[in-house]
Parts: structure tokens; C-alpha cells; sequence
């Protein structure tokens, strides 16, 4: 399940609306045996994000947190490479009447790269360019 930068935001910072509803999917979807897939990208906008509504301390915690799971095989991050770059700007390019961020697209070309259907994420983006979301809220 590839987990976006809403979800990391909501399990990170009980001050998001989402964050109860964060915590229960979480431990339901490991619980059920998901395997966490990420990207560079998606982790660049947490870091900012926690970093401005929660602190630093919270987005430095939140990277220890990424760290270690990576070392122990707990979640995989992805890189986005030019090529992949070029792709999701095209969808970027393409989506005029959407409001998809560039990082969303580098998210969809990565789902759609290695075979991944389902995002943990709040951000109804990813239901319209046709992936199933979770939770469903």
C-alpha cells in the first residue's frame, strides 16, 4: 500500500482532523499484513508539513520513525529519477481541471510503476485518478 504525505501528516501530528481515524487504519492495515511503499517525494512535503504544524522536534522524531523502519524492512521508499520526473509531469500537464499536485503525480506514476493499487491517504486525488483510498471516510 503506498502511504501518502496526508496519511504520514495525520498518524504524526494529533492536531489533524484525521489523526484518530489515522491511527485505527494504521494498526488495521498492518494488522492485516500491508506492506508500507512511500516516496522521496511524498516524505519531502511530511517533513515540511510537521515541520510547520507540529515543530521540528515532531518532524525530526518523524524521521527517526522513517529511518528505523527502513533499516528493520517495515516500509520501502521510493526515488523518483528523471524519467519517472518527465512522467509525472506530463500528468501534471494533462490534468488541467484537476488540482493534483506535482507530488501527487510522482505518487501515480510510482503506483502505477510497480503495480500498486490501494494509497493510505485522505486526499480524494487519488480516488479520482483511480486508485482505491484508504480508509474509506
Amino acid at each position: 500500500m503506498f502511504v501518502d504525505t496526508e496519511a504520514w501528516v495525520a498518524l504524526n501530528n494529533k492536531k489533524d482532523s484525521y489523526h484518530q481515524v489515522a491511527i485505527r487504519a494504521n494498526k488495521e492495515f498492518l494488522d492485516n499484513g500491508y506492506f508500507y511503499v512511500t516516496s522521496n517525494f511524498v516524505l519531502n512535503e511530511t517533513f515540511t508539513l510537521l515541520r510547520y504544524d507540529a515543530g521540528h522536534k515532531k518532524a525530526v522524531d518523524f524521521g527517526h520513525e522513517i529511518k528505523y523502519f527502513i533499516t528493520i524492512r517495515k516500509i520501502q521508499v521510493l526515488y523518483i529519477n528523471q524519467s519517472l520526473m518527465y512522467n509525472a509531469f506530463d500528468l501534471f500537464e494533462k490534468y488541467s481541471d484537476k488540482n493534483f499536485s506535482f507530488t501527487d503525480c510522482t505518487s501515480f506514476i510510482l503506483m502505477e510503476s510497480f503495480g500498486i493499487n490501494k494509497a493510505f491517504s485522505f486526499d480524494k486525488h487519488f480516488e479520482q485518478y483511480k486508485f482505491i483510498r484508504l480508509p474509506i471516510i
